[in-house]
């Protein structure tokens, strides 16, 4: 039962109580008094009048208590005022004093529960039934003198009622008036409900994204949805436009571009800006959310179509430890849209969206290194390939063709057998060689036992044996000691894919190999007196061809945080040096290691330079970063 049956079910009691009061008190009096000629009143008439009422009551009780029966309440009520005024009147023998009392009585409390319209109806009934009670007392032939010598009276029922009137209309506007408010109130609380529910969903859905996926536009995305349920009030619903965007610095122009946005036109997802002059330069400088009032005249959101017509924008920073990476942009046509509410939702956007944006760019960056890494082993598989064919393949094959000439040569010249059998034997040693160096190559056990000096020497002693090509090593003391062991195996292939490629296409009498320590650096040079080779020439078509010899020497030297320079001129040979940068500390060692690992992927954004940062700080990922 809402509110409104149980006020209406109230106000019936109590007009079932001022009815059993009326008939108390009516029944008292005629009882009591005497009429104008000193007479008692009759008892039958009072009789009768108090039975009449009684059973008026009963049955709007009756029907109070039955909801099924209450369209009929007004009809019912009507009814037994007006035969209760019949009633009453006769009994007091028209008296002007009682039919002021108890017509004024019953006509009031009538319009008071019956409202404007079926009040009216009931007082003008009231008003029959007194005259239809007094042409009863008087005989209905003298009725109009009766009305007309009983004017007074009969003017003050009249009176009553329409005051009565005018009370219930003016308390029943008022009953309405609250009724429609409450409604109101009602209907805005659900709206507001569903509005809280909504933008919960949407900030739970956003924590989830934020939590459990690595995808770095679905991060955007959800932040930008997350700041428009926020700063969408039920009041301006629809009433408002919201441009909303995330810009983004590069990690080498450092300007910001637009990494998604809502609301935006298409010259605007591709502008650039600098971030450094009103409000998105304000709130870089001092990292905290800054309100603006007009886009049109700030010095750099003028370019954007999307915020050139808003009244209200707010820039909030995205910023982690101590770095920002860019900003959340929220424009509104309506002036003064922002509140502090909307500025601590959108700032904790923000900083969730930055840690997750960071965290999706380690999880790319890591899936970059794992692809490269799966390439460099796909190549080094392909090397292996090209070396076994090119080398013991082929002299396994010379192999089996000699021992096919030698069985031909045994039936017809014996005494030639022994000097094939030679030879069979000289391609026999050489294929093991040539078997052994590569397995040298692959996995140099003196690397690990010994150290970089060492490996080099055999290297160069194994360059001899195997293909006749000298190579000198001088390996400075002092180089091997400041360099780690993650530092000498790559070092190590270096030297060797740059000695194997001199030995193949240089024609070089002499290969030198050197390794010194410069300051806080360890130099190594490869140096040949070969045939040289035009280096822009080779670059420019290298994407063409089948080695990856010179890439390989690249992206070594960058997982070591070094540089590579190749300098070679045709007749002149060619000079390969390497500088790696001497350690530090074995954990310092580490850590830059997966810096570089991380910053090789090219990632264009500055929070993938912060995430390389991250590791460098501290080993883990954190809500930290520092350049």
């Amino acid at each position: 039962m809402d509110s409104s049956s149980k006020s209406n079910q109230w106000q019936d009691w109590a007009l079932v109580g001022l009815r059993c009061v009326f008939l108390v008190v009516a029944g008292m009096v005629l009882y009591t008094t005497r009429n104008v000629d000193g007479s008692v009143y009759a008892a039958s008439d009072l009789t009768t009048a108090l039975i009449v009422g009684v059973l008026a009551t009963i049955i709007l009780a009756v029907i109070i208590l039955f909801p099924a029966a209450h369209a009929t309440l007004p009809f019912v009520t009507m009814i037994g005022d007006w035969l209760m005024a019949v009633a009453f009147i006769y009994a007091s023998r028209g008296n002007p004093l009682l039919i002021v009392a108890f017509g004024g009585f019953i006509m009031v409390v009538g319009v008071v529960r019956l409202g404007a319209l079926w009040g009216a109806v009931d007082a003008v009934g009231v008003l029959i039934a007194i005259a239809i009670g007094l042409g009863a007392v008087f005989g209905f032939e003298n009725l109009g003198r009766t009305i007309q010598l009983n004017g007074l009276p009969l003017l003050l029922v009249a009176a009553f009622g329409l005051l009565a009137y005018i009370w219930a209309f003016v308390l029943q506007r008022q009953i309405n008036a609250q009724a429609d408010q409450m409604a109101d109130v009602h209907s805005s609380k659900g709206a507001q409900l569903d509005d809280l529910r909504e933008r919960t969903r949407a900030i739970y859905e956003m924590g989830a994204i934020l939590s459990s996926t690595l995808d770095y536009q679905k991060i955007l995305d959800a932040a930008m949805n997350a700041g428009a349920l926020g700063l969408r009030d039920l009041d301006r619903r629809g009433k408002e436009r919201l441009s909303c965007a995330v810009l983004l610095f590069r990690a080498k122009d450092t300007s910001l571009h637009v990494a998604t946005g809502r609301g935006l036109a298409r010259t605007d997802e591709e502008r650039i800006t600098a971030g450094e002059a009103g409000i998105i330069g304000e709130t870089l400088k001092k990292c905290i959310p800054v309100f603006g009032t007009s886009g049109k005249k700030d010095p750099e959101l003028q370019y954007f179509v999307a915020f050139q017509s808003c009244r209200s924008v707010l820039c909030i920073p995205l910023r982690a430890g101590f770095d920002n990476f860019g900003v959340l942009l929220f424009g509104s046509d309506r002036a003064d849209a922002f509140t502090d509410e909307h500025t601590e939702l959108l700032t904790s956007v923000g900083t969730q969206a930055t840690v997750a944006l960071q965290n999706a760019v380690l999880y790319e960056n890591l899936l970059s290194e794992r692809n490269r890494i799966v390439e460099v082993e796909e190549e080094a598989r392909k090397k292996l390939a090209r070396d076994l064919h090119d080398g013991p393949t082929q002299n396994v094959a010379a192999i089996a063709m000699r021992m096919s000439i030698i069985q031909r040569t045994l039936e017809r010249t014996p005494e030639q057998v022994p000097a094939e059998l030679k030879k069979v034997e000289e391609i026999a040693r050489k294929t093991t060689k040539e078997i052994r160096h590569m397995l040298f190559t692959l996995r140099p056990l003196v690397l690990e036992n010994q150290g970089l000096g060492p490996a080099l020497e055999q290297l160069a002693e194994k360059m001899k044996e195997t293909h006749g090509q000298p190579v000198a090593v001088r390996v400075s003391k002092e180089a091997e000691r400041v360099l780690d062991s993650q530092q000498q195996g790559p070092i190590f292939y270096i030297v060797e894919e740059a000695v194997g490629n001199a030995r193949k296409h240089a024609q070089a009498k002499l290969i030198t190999v050197t390794v010194n320590r410069q300051e806080d650096v360890v130099v190594v040079q490869i140096v040949d007196n070969g045939v040289g080779f035009d280096t822009s020439a080779v670059e420019a078509n290298y994407d063409s061809r089948g080695s990856l010899g010179m890439v390989n020497l690249k992206e070594r030297t960058e997982l070591l945080g070094g540089s590579l320079r190749i300098e070679s001129k045709l007749g002149r040979g060619t000079t390969v040096t390497v500088i790696v940068p001497a350690k530090e500390s074995p954990t310092q060692g580490s850590r830059d290691r997966q810096m570089r690992n991380l910053a090789s992927t090219g990632s264009t954004t500055k929070l993938a330079a912060a995430a390389v940062e991250r590791i460098r700080a501290g080993g883990v990922p954190s809500s930290n970063s520092h350049d």
